[in-house]
């Protein structure tokens, strides 16, 4: 592994070719603004960006209007179903569907047995999701309001905290804080496999430009 970002960074966002993300900078007067960087995934090249070229890659063709409705736009996570519905979703749970105006066309809480729900791995007009006090995955239909299947959780092992989520053709890729691994569901069959494991905790995993990544609890490493 090479070690690609060793600080501190928020609002990561894997993007055609690379990732972008929000660094934050100590100013003279000791308050703390946040700078918006990308990264080039072939030559690991670091360059700012503007805030409206890191909103518009996370809310999508309507950026200027949804981001124009929430308040913090670092700590939620986004998604594009196939209806061109926005999907918006808290750590807490709070969420938020816009359509192609950006319209909310749906505002509430997600939660799952009283747990919120983190991470969006769109699936068609459904998205999958984790639970980490439950140690398990969801999905979610939009169409219905409701949670229309869960993926270990109860007595199962499968996931122990899980952190984050993310989709490339048809395998969900799991990250397990409590497991330091990232582990596979295939959605031909929902067979649940390992994939990765370290030492620490994982935060997120992500491909980006050909290259797989993993932000771990001391960094972001290229794998």
């Amino acid at each position: 592994m090479k070690k690609i970002i060793d600080y501190d960074v928020y609002g990561l966002l894997p993007v055609e070719g690379g990732f972008l993300y929000i660094k934050p900078e100590v100013l003279p007067d000791g308050n703390v603004k946040g700078s918006f960087w990308g990264c080039e995934a072939q030559s690991s090249r670091n360059e700012q960006v503007t805030k409206w070229s890191y909103f518009q890659n996370k809310f999508g063709p309507a950026y200027k209007a949804i981001a124009g409705q929430v308040t913090d736009y670092i700590s939620c996570e986004t998604g594009f179903l196939s209806n061109n519905h926005t999907v918006v979703l808290y750590p807490d749970g709070d969420l938020g569907v816009f359509n192609s105006k950006g319209a909310a066309v749906w505002t509430g809480e997600l939660k799952y047995n009283g747990a919120p729900v983190r991470g969006v791995a769109v699936d068609g007009k459904n998205f999958w999701s984790v639970v980490p006090e439950l140690n398990a995955v969801i999905c979610y239909a939009t169409d219905e309001k409701r949670v229309q299947m869960r993926i270990g959780g109860g007595k199962s092992t499968a996931f122990l905290d899980p952190s984050a989520i993310v989709r490339y053709n048809d395998m969900l890729y799991v990250c397990s804080r409590g497991a330091n691994k990232v582990r596979t569901i295939s959605l031909a069959n929902y067979a649940v496999n390992d994939y990765l494991e370290f030492d620490e905790p994982v935060n997120k995993y992500f491909l980006a430009g050909g290259k797989e990544f993993v932000l771990l609890d001391s960094g972001l490493y290229e794998l």
